[in-house]
């Protein structure tokens, strides 16, 4: 089976100084200026990152972690890496999060995090790759990790509104809406790659991104 798993709130966010969502695999530690929650009893625990980068320096190549985490550009040609127009641009905040938990390396053998826009845009997305480990490409680790990153996104966008499993350029979609304007979306591609989107605006980049993945 193929498993290809605004207004107010622009204002909401700028307050918060929210850039992304950071989607966890296992019990991450959290990026944020607020309190998170404990995590589940899947021991999986939404990071969220609420600081932008200011003149943020990409990884050199192939950057790997102490935990053996390894930060992968390459990763990022199993989506368009132009969306709306605008190429999207190496999150180094999110990635710098992830080589700092080594949960992430029991999650993935290598990861990659990019954006365009920020919260005072009108639109904006955020999408972070990952090469699934061998232990990881399971159905409950997919599902855990898709409620997270639907939890770790709403949490700053008013909390989940709806869910659907959508059907996008034939891939097998698990969307969010949150309440506050927000769609967050996770597919897993047939081969071990597992990609996590949220986005904003009317022109809906997160599902333009994945309208472009073959």
């Amino acid at each position: 089976m193929r498993l290809r798993i605004a207004g107010p709130l622009i204002a909401t966010l700028a307050a918060l100084g929210l850039a992304a969502a950071v989607v966890s695999g296992c019990s991450y530690n959290v990026v944020a200026q607020t309190p998170t929650p404990e995590p589940p009893a899947t021991g999986v625990r939404p990071q969220v990152a609420v600081q932008v980068p200011i003149g943020a320096t990409p990884w050199p190549n192939g950057t790997t972690g102490a935990d053996g985490l390894r930060i992968d550009p390459s990763l990022l040609r199993s989506i368009p890496s132009v969306v709306g127009g605008n190429p999207l641009v190496e999150d180094v905040a999110v990635e710098s999060a992830a080589l700092g938990d080594s949960h992430y390396a029991d999650a993935f053998t290598s990861f990659y995090a990019a954006n365009l826009g920020d919260v005072t845009d009108l639109n904006w997305v955020q999408v972070n790759i990952g090469a699934l480990q061998a232990d990881a490409q399971s159905q409950d680790f997919y599902t855990s990790w898709r409620d997270d990153w639907f939890n770790a996104t709403c949490s700053q966008a008013d909390g989940i509104g709806s869910t659907s499993v959508q059907t996008i350029n034939d891939w097998q979609v698990d969307v969010a809406t949150c309440s506050g304007g927000v769609d967050a979306y996770t597919l897993s591609l047939d081969n071990g790659i597992l990609i996590s989107i949220a986005d904003f605006g009317p022109r809906r980049l997160g599902k333009e991104l994945i309208e472009g993945i073959n």
